[in-house]
């Protein structure tokens, strides 16, 4: 798809107060540079400033008291007499290509289902976008293809700018364009697996690495979390109601996931629905999801894993430095004397049985002051067993 003219660069239009800390130290290079100049007022116009500021706030009370009705003013207006709305109000990504198809087709074949929200302004012909800049830019786009008056006239909901707050109006946009980040997990999980199923039914999108590259953009998320999500499309219907009534967690759907949904159901069947999310032994059961697991092997399994415990656990250690040097003595005899006990059971990587973890950057000071000797430090996040060993 070529570059749509309507995505462009545009000069920064900030208006009203600007939110976003703006404060430097004198020796800060950004800081700018800033000359102030006063200008005196007369009675007349600090009296007018002051009725302004009046009339504001009470309207500013009003519309967060008692809200604002988007839908007192509905009306078919022209594309053409939309703008943007200040950089410093709106500054989201618009749609790129394959979003923007997405976006126009459907428009085309569903409609627009939720009207675009303008603010008019007194004495001036022009309306601002509030909320849905993407669609008024596939509307324009369609109405470039095709001339029809659906496209050119779409049905919007019209606030005035004499009667809404400034506040009101950014709260309003950063609401609505982050509203998805209040839909609970489990609704958010089958978006993402909707949107997956009608995805591939796409001709355009038929390979998975392409819808998941698709669905990273859309949901503002890694691709690798989306294979995370997309894997739960192996799991049972049974197991999917335990994750969307948020009775198992998404860790332990993930690894009902590895095998196929009859085994997942006859796991369900025999396992104490009170040990469901306990992962150390959910973890044993469920296996690495090779080889066939009969009913008789699970159910060993769950007899096994009653025994069992957490291969590891983890401390939160906080020392006065003070103690730094006795402490990392005390830790790397603990790393010795596990290198030694476990050395050939668990592999030449100490780290399996007992890893030291500390803020290294910060290290470097105590280091510095000789606080503590920097051979110690290494051998402390050393993973080699000879390394923690040698003198």
């Amino acid at each position: 798809m070529r570059k749509n003219r309507y995505i462009q660069d545009i000069d920064e239009n900030p208006f009203g107060e600007d939110l976003v800390p703006g404060c430097y130290v004198n020796n800060d290079p950004r800081k700018p540079k800033i000359e102030a100049f006063y200008i005196p007022q007369s009675e007349e116009q600090l009296e007018q400033n002051r009725i302004m500021e009046q009339k504001i706030q009470k309207r500013r009370i009003s519309n967060f008291k008692e809200g604002v009705n988007i839908f007192e003013d509905v009306q078919k207006i022209d594309i053409d007499l939309m703008q943007d709305a200040p950089t410093n109000w709106a500054y989201f990504p618009l749609p790129n290509d394959t979003q923007l198809i997405s976006l126009m087709n459907s428009i085309e074949n569903i409609g627009l289902i939720n009207p675009i929200i303008l603010l008019r302004h007194p004495n001036y012909g022009k309306y601002t976008i509030l909320e849905g800049k993407s669609r008024v830019l596939a509307l324009k786009c369609l109405y470039e293809r095709d001339h029809l008056d659906k496209y050119r006239y779409p049905l919007c909901c019209i606030l005035d700018s004499e009667k809404v707050d400034e506040y009101y109006l950014r709260s309003m946009v950063l609401d609505l364009n982050f509203k998805y980040r209040n839909i609970p997990q489990d609704v958010f999980i089958k978006m993402i697996l909707d949107r997956h199923a009608l995805l591939k039914k796409s001709k355009k999108f038929r390979k998975e690495s392409n819808i998941a590259e698709l669905l990273a953009e859309e949901f503002l998320m890694s691709t690798s979390s989306i294979y995370n999500y997309l894997v739960l499309e192996k799991l049972s219907e049974e197991v999917k109601t335990l994750l969307y009534e948020k009775r198992i967690s998404l860790q332990i759907a993930r690894l009902f996931a590895k095998v196929n949904p009859v085994i997942q159901k006859m796991i369900l069947e025999n396992v104490d629905f009170k040990e469901i999310n306990c992962l150390h032994r959910m973890r044993f059961i469920i296996g690495d999801g090779t080889g066939d697991l009969t009913l008789e092997k699970i159910k060993e399994r769950i007899e096994t894993s009653k025994d069992l415990v957490p291969e590891k656990i983890s401390f939160i250690v906080t020392i006065n430095y003070k103690l730094l040097d006795k402490a990392v003595e005390n830790f790397l005899d603990l790393k010795k004397y596990a290198s030694m006990k476990l050395t050939g059971i668990m592999g030449d990587n100490a780290n399996r049985f007992c890893r030291i973890s500390f803020d290294q950057d910060m290290m470097k000071y105590y280091v510095d002051q000789n606080l503590v000797d920097q051979k110690a430090v290494n051998k402390l996040i050393a993973t080699k067993v000879q390394e923690i060993l040698s003198k």
